[in-house]
């Protein structure tokens, strides 16, 4: 058999000064001014805190794409809500299924299979926040703010192939429909006083610590208005923290991560919805922090996305703002399950939920076969049936 551990060990050996550095978390001359400013804005978690649990709703889906022996490709996604009301479990499921033909563009492939499963995930939501008692907690799996503009891509004045053209439409029908499920929900969890709750658990984004910059260079403790070296957040709050428990000052964004391609559909569908209040908690030592997001108006701000321009993300460091947050603090600590279960509803939805490869090749196929017919065959390609039946 090949053994490729003396290789590994000797690449790892000559790449060990660049690892090192690309892991620590010491900061470097350029960095030292950012850990500073980080360190001020990284707060300890609420004392006394009352966390009582409230009825409550996870959502969460899954999805696989299969390479077909003709070319094609075949999507399945799932998603499950799961709650509990006094007591009592309950749960709802939903799928979908398509096959795109062979020759649509791979960059459409993923996006198609991620905003099926999305659009399963968004109407679930949707049609339970009516449902659930008042004062319930909803929760979303991803960063909720960076989902929105996700929804557009920017267009480009090309020629399109028809491949291209069809892919776009059958992407442009998912979209509509979760876009419409947020702005539902939006406003059934404002009117009935849902606390809607989205964790993402990990963020790449470098938004957080560039308002925490540009906060420090109006007030003068800076003196560059740039921050001088781009470290994602979910890497800041790793590295600047010492590990700690606590959360970070909360960022209220508007229209920040609009493109100019999706511009005019923001300004046409989403601007009245709510802003996003969005920070990082870490619910006990050494664990790793979250990224959430609310809709402002679960901690009684009024602002809308519209109202935000792109460089005036608010910094919501009053006494009432933080006191408000406190309130979403309450409702992620009482679902805290420890180190491996950050939060126990939604740790429950992710291993229900998830799609796994046997029950994709060996149960699902066979069904779709059957419902097909014998006059066609789903068949998987020569690369896929070698490596998943193994």
């Amino acid at each position: 058999m090949s053994n490729f551990i003396d290789k590994l060990s000797e690449r790892a050996e000559e790449h060990r000064d660049e690892l090192k550095r690309t892991l620590t978390e010491k900061a470097g001359a350029s960095e030292l001014s950012l850990e500073k400013i980080v360190r001020g804005h990284w707060r300890p978690l609420p004392k006394n805190q009352n966390a009582q649990r409230r009825s409550a709703f996870a959502v969460d889906g899954s999805r696989a794409v299969r390479h077909l022996a003709n070319g094609a490709y075949l999507f399945v996604a799932q998603a499950l809500i799961v709650g509990e009301v006094n007591g009592a479990r309950q749960e709802q499921t939903d799928a979908d299924i398509r096959i795109l033909p062979g020759v649509t563009p791979t960059p459409f492939v993923d996006r198609f299979a991620e905003l099926m499963m999305h659009r399963l995930e968004a109407r679930l939501a949707e049609e339970h926040a009516g449902k659930m008692p008042q004062e319930s907690v909803l929760f979303l799996d991803g960063a909720l703010y960076g989902q929105l503009p996700q929804l557009y891509s920017v267009k480009h004045d090309i020629e399109e192939s028809e491949a291209e053209t069809i892919a776009k439409e059958a992407l442009n029908e998912n979209v509509d429909v979760i876009l419409q499920a947020y702005l539902n929900l939006f406003r059934v969890c404002d009117k009935r006083k849902v606390w809607l709750v989205s964790i993402a658990k990990t963020s790449r984004e470098a938004t957080h610590a560039k308002v925490w910059w540009r906060n420090a260079f109006q007030q003068k403790k800076v003196k560059d208005q740039k921050i001088p070296n781009e470290i994602s957040d979910s890497e800041v709050i790793y590295r600047f923290t010492d590990r700690a428990a606590g959360f970070s000052t909360p960022v209220l964004l508007g229209k920040r991560s609009f493109s100019k391609g999706s511009e005019a559909v923001l300004l046409d569908k989403v601007r009245n919805a709510p802003a996003i209040v969005s920070f990082f908690v870490r619910l006990a030592d050494f664990d790793d922090a979250l990224r959430i997001d609310v809709p402002a108006s679960c901690i009684g701000r009024s602002e809308k996305i519209g109202d935000i321009e792109t460089d005036e993300e608010i910094l919501l460091d009053t006494p009432v703002d933080i006191e408000r947050i406190a309130s979403v603090l309450e409702i992620l600590l009482a679902d805290y399950g420890g180190l491996e279960v950050y939060n126990a509803l939604m740790y429950s939805v992710d291993r229900e939920v998830r799609l796994r490869q046997e029950v994709m090749d060996e149960v699902y196929l066979s069904l779709i076969q059957n419902t097909l017919g014998a006059d066609v065959e789903v068949r998987l390609d020569r690369s896929e049936r070698r490596f998943h039946s193994r």
